[in-house]
């Protein structure tokens, strides 16, 4: 599911809105951190961390939209 489908669900639905914006945030601290030429260890504990967040975040993202699809039809 492409980005575009992700921010029309997100116009309507307030759910899918505030999820979108945590994996937006997550996205912006994970490119501040690969900017760097070295991660101490705690940055490369966070960095695994933000990737996981983001994971769990975009699914989730998915299942309410596939659950408004279906609503929808």
């Amino acid at each position: 599911m492409d980005k575009e489908i992700v921010k029309s669900y997100a116009e309507k639905y307030q759910d899918v809105r505030e999820l979108f914006e945590k994996h937006q945030k997550l996205e912006r601290e994970l490119e501040e951190l690969t900017k760097k030429p070295y991660l101490t260890t705690e940055e490369e504990i966070r960095e695994k961390q933000i990737k996981l967040e983001k994971l769990h975040l975009k699914e989730r993202i998915f299942e309410l939209i596939k659950k408004y699809q279906k609503e929808g039809s």
